[in-house]
């Protein structure tokens, strides 16, 4: 394990800069504009970013400069989407597999807070994803939109990236690594037992 996270650390240190930033970039643009947010949450990527240029040559103003561009094209993408096909893509199958439920939230609190929920929306999960496509789809208006995304991704990739800088250079990479190692341990375990459990139910309702 020691040789391992030694040699993931080696990675994230050696890294070229132009990489970070266009894999970082990348996933934030895409979270929102392809809905990749449902598999890969852009915080994942601004604090990976952000440990990179802690403990490498990747310069945190740039990466964060780019990805506030990017956290905002991408919204603006999705926007559109909205605007265009937006019942279209919630009648798809994958917009079947996000769940009716899902899809009724994020409208039900985009047609009652408008503006409060485009900012927030970005600090929770599917919501940061969804939000753009829902704005679009109940035709809220371009400027309040706009505005409310530009100020909300400005905030959001800062104060992640930032985050993921700082935890970098006081923590150490060797022991994020750690901690993400027994994390994701303790996930896999979770899952696994929750799995059984539900299992063992469906086969003995009387239990």
């Amino acid at each position: 394990m020691q040789s391992v996270i030694d040699w993931l650390v080696d990675v994230i240190a050696t890294t070229p800069p132009w990489v970070v930033y266009l894999v970082v970039w990348a996933l934030v643009y895409c979270e929102s504009a392809a809905l990749l947010g449902l598999i890969l949450p852009g915080e994942t990527a601004l604090l990976a970013g952000g440990v990179a240029a802690a403990v490498g040559e990747t310069s945190v103003g740039w990466l964060i400069v780019g990805a506030c561009v990017a956290a905002i094209a991408g919204d603006a993408t999705g926007f559109s989407l909205g605007r265009w096909s937006g019942p279209r893509m919630m009648r798809s199958r994958l917009g079947r597999r996000i769940g009716e439920e899902r899809w009724d939230k994020v409208t039900h609190a985009i047609q009652h807070n408008g503006v409060p929920t485009v900012l927030g929306a970005r600090w929770i999960g599917y919501v940061r994803t969804l939000t753009p496509f829902v704005a679009g789809m109940s035709r809220m208006p371009v400027r309040l939109y706009l505005t409310a995304n530009v100020l909300g991704g400005v905030v959001w990739v800062t104060a992640v990236g930032m985050v993921g800088y700082l935890v970098g250079a006081t923590v150490g990479a060797r022991l994020l690594l750690y901690g993400g190692v027994v994390v994701g341990v303790a996930a896999v375990i979770f899952f696994a037992v929750s799995w059984w459990r539900s299992r063992h139910d469906a086969r003995d309702p009387a239990a």
